[in-house]
């Protein structure tokens, strides 16, 4: 008997965003549980699953390829947690980051672009996900039930990145470890010795794809053969307050294309508009940051557990010049499930648009001048008493996308 497919709309709950205070002790337990054998038993199992995107391998180590790039992802991704300056993006700023991203940068990718070299940045909102059936999830393991067809969503809704380069991470007096990038499960692709670029790992709710279930609903088979439901997950105790999804690397100096939807290309896209968005000063300035310090006992116990990175949260919201109105804002909220990228198309009617600046005028015509993304704010255009037309503009884009 097959038990009838959950439409995705009720399988998941919506994304809780913590307090911005809240962030340095979210870190923390980040740090403790990636470094941990649950922690590295999840990454061994995703990397045999094929669902890592940058998979490490020590030619002649005696140990199943799982377990070797457990232990590199997890000891890589520990570091970026440890030095990350901490930031916390608004529901607006993450709205702003979303409109603007919806045609891709135009620039090449910039290392100035980065807030900071090692970075943990929580959203208020999702910005993206993906859904699953439950019998795709657990096809191919002892906990797969024929007949159930419950279908998962799952939100991105954080971000850690760190200047990260194959040869930074190696065995103790051993081989030198090498990197492969994975476009397609089992299809790998070596990453060149001389990459130079940014390493994102991608964050999602723990256990938020189960939530919202009905606690009898069954998705799989227990240990014991009796039926395994979503009861026996929501009563699981949670080790860490997000869970590690996948990652990528961007390369200083490539473009970015048309990004496949729902995939790292298209999350890593919004990250590095978020960037773009942060950097930009002066007349063109978008955002505007609000530091939140963290008191004296936090500071302390921040580098008794080996904290390099600023523990102050950096709190970006839109440009007070900029901000939404707070009615467009609640009518975006309301049109949005709390589990996906959110409705946007109120807070701005006139989306937010790439152009792309020459840096250097008078040296254009001999082509020996450097170009930027400058991201033009939403506006509305016409006489304030007139009803607001909104049109649509068709980009094309003929720039086929790099692999990495």
């Amino acid at each position: 008997m097959t038990t009838k497919s959950t439409p995705a709309d009720l399988t998941a709950a919506p994304w809780r965003a913590p307090e911005p205070r809240e962030l340095p002790e979210w870190r923390a337990l980040m740090r403790e549980y990636i470094s941990s054998h649950a922690g590295m038993q999840m990454l061994t199992d995703a990397t045999n699953a094929g669902n890592c995107a940058v998979v490490p391998t020590v030619p002649g180590m005696d140990a199943s390829p799982g377990a070797v790039a457990s232990v590199l992802l997890s000891r890589s991704e520990e570091r970026r947690l440890r030095e990350a300056r901490l930031y916390y993006a608004s529901a607006d700023m993450t709205s702003l980051a979303l409109a603007a991203a919806s045609t891709p940068p135009t620039e090449p990718v910039k290392q100035t672009r980065l807030p900071s070299p090692y970075g943990f940045m929580i959203f208020e909102q999702p910005i993206g996900g993906y859904t699953q059936d439950v019998a795709d999830v657990l096809r191919d393991t002892p906990m797969a039930r024929d007949g159930v067809h419950t279908t998962l969503t799952t939100p991105i809704v954080a971000v850690s990145w760190g200047l990260w380069g194959p040869d930074e991470v190696k065995v103790t007096d051993g081989p030198t470890v090498r990197w492969y990038w994975q476009p397609a499960r089992g299809q790998l692709e070596p990453i060149p010795q001389h990459f130079d670029g940014v390493w994102i790992t991608f964050y999602a709710p723990p256990g938020g794809a189960f939530d919202a279930l009905p606690a009898d609903t069954v998705i799989g088979t227990a240990q014991d053969g009796t039926p395994m439901t979503a009861g026996d997950i929501q009563s699981h105790p949670q080790l860490t307050p997000l869970n590690w999804d996948n990652e990528t690397a961007l390369a200083f100096g490539k473009t970015f294309g048309e990004p496949k939807p729902d995939t790292t290309q298209e999350w890593s896209q919004v990250v590095y508009t978020a960037w773009q968005l942060m950097s930009q000063t002066g007349k063109t300035q978008l955002t505007e940051v609000e530091e939140i310090p963290r008191d004296r006992a936090g500071r302390k116990r921040d580098r008794r557990q080996g904290i390099t990175g600023s523990s102050d949260v950096h709190i970006v919201n839109v440009h007070s010049a900029h901000q939404p109105s707070r009615a467009a804002a609640e009518q975006d909220a309301t049109a949005s499930t709390g589990r996906r990228a959110p409705q946007w198309s109120c807070r701005w009617p006139v989306r937010p648009y790439r152009r792309n600046t020459c840096l250097n005028p008078r040296a254009h015509a001999e082509g020996g001048c450097e170009h930027e993304d400058r991201i033009v704010p939403a506006h509305i255009k016409g006489p304030a008493d007139k009803p607001l037309k909104v049109g649509e503009t068709v980009h094309l884009w003929d720039h086929q996308p790099d692999d990495y």
